[in-house]
């Protein structure tokens, strides 16, 4: 889970001057190119960052952090579609009001220089990732993330609302591959596949997987 990037009085301050907003799963907060001039502060819930398409997810975001900031203050269209991957509580603030803001608070600057930095280190591990982790790899460090962010404790084991499709954009591989290795080379004791739905039934053995101490074969 990522760390709180707002103070309490910050957060407060932040949900005084935007409008709140609620999502369910699946819904668009704002689209790709889209003109549009605020920032989402997100106080609940999950998000996930698009590019290309809303399979390709090349981030995804949680509590206490922002989206779309950059646009708010560039006053540009944006680079990236979000979609709520949960139910989302979100606090919408004007560019006006969120330029306010940043420039005036050293404290929440601060907060923001934090964001754009963790987020450079972010994009450059999964660059790094894209060209030395193996895709069973990538696949099962995904997975193991994604039921620490979003899994939902089921019967059979850790439920993980996400299509195959969307994991292979997350994974940097293609929905064949996710198919292959669900269907015919975990098997049922590390996730079962239900509809937009995957259920890990071992987090140990994918984290094997995902560290590289276990491999398995094709």
């Amino acid at each position: 889970m990522p760390e709180l990037l707002l103070d309490p009085d910050a957060q407060a301050h932040l949900e005084r001057l935007g409008r709140p907003y609620r999502y369910p799963r699946g819904r668009l907060l704002f689209g790709e190119r889209e003109p549009s001039d605020f920032a989402v502060y997100l106080r609940k819930g999950y998000v996930k960052i698009t590019v290309g398409g809303p399979n390709n997810i090349v981030g995804i975001r949680g509590p206490g952090e922002v989206v779309g900031e950059m646009a708010a203050i560039e006053k540009q269209p944006r680079t990236a579609g979000v979609y709520a991957m949960t139910e989302v509580d979100a606090v919408f603030v004007p560019a006006g009001e969120w330029i306010d803001f940043v420039r005036h608070d050293w404290s929440f600057t601060q907060s923001v220089l934090r964001l754009m930095g963790m987020r450079l280190r972010e994009a450059t591990r999964k660059q790094v990732e894209l060209g030395e982790l193996a895709i069973e790899q990538r696949v099962a460090k995904s997975l193991s993330e994604l039921a620490e962010m979003i899994g939902d404790r089921e019967e059979k084991g850790v439920a993980v609302r996400i299509s195959q499709a969307e994991l292979a954009g997350l994974a940097g591989t293609t929905r064949e591959s996710i198919s292959r290795m669900l269907g015919k080379i975990w098997g049922d004791e590390i996730t079962l596949t239900g509809r937009q739905k995957i259920i890990i039934r071992d987090q140990g053995k994918l984290a094997k997987i995902a560290s590289g101490e276990l491999i398995l074969s094709y």
